[in-house]
């Protein structure tokens, strides 16, 4: 199997130093005007969370003869090429509308735009795969061409 994971882009990677910065300057500045223990502690231990919760999301992408493989701490989606309607580069980056996950920080993982599910790293490599039961996955290999000519030889 294949590893096709593609590298943070620079607008994430700016999210995830601006959170880190954050992060660490709200209880900083709690601390500095007083704030009570307990909620340095919360806020810190919320943030923490986020974090780490987002960098276990960092998905792994492979392909084999017959499947797309989405692997992370959380889940592990197996997309066989039989059940692929369309597969095709989504270079566009506009509007999309998280409705369950996490926008930015170290990437775009969850569902965005209703139920559209969402492993993306990089969202200038994105890769929009309908399947014939009408779900969409977006994914961004390292080289999206190479992947979807990969996936349309093997199908």
């Amino acid at each position: 199997m294949k590893n096709f994971t593609s590298k943070m882009d620079k607008r994430t990677g700016l999210m995830t130093t601006s959170f880190v910065v954050f992060a660490v300057a709200v209880p900083f500045v709690m601390y500095k005007l007083g704030a009570p223990r307990v909620s340095l502690f919360m806020v810190s231990l919320i943030m923490a969370l986020a974090f780490i919760t987002s960098y276990m999301m960092i998905p792994q992408l492979f392909l084999n003869d017959k499947t797309i493989v989405i692997k992370n701490n959380f889940v592990n989606i197996k997309i066989p090429f039989d059940d692929i309607n369309t597969i095709e580069e989504n270079p566009k980056i506009g509007l999309n509308i998280r409705t369950m996950g996490v926008g930015g920080l170290f990437g775009h993982f969850g569902y965005f735009n209703g139920n559209d599910v969402w492993y993306v790293t990089n969202i200038y490599n994105k890769v929009k795969i309908t399947m014939k039961s009408g779900k969409v996955y977006m994914i961004s290999p390292e080289n999206p061409e190479e992947f979807i000519k990969k996936v349309k030889n093997f199908s």
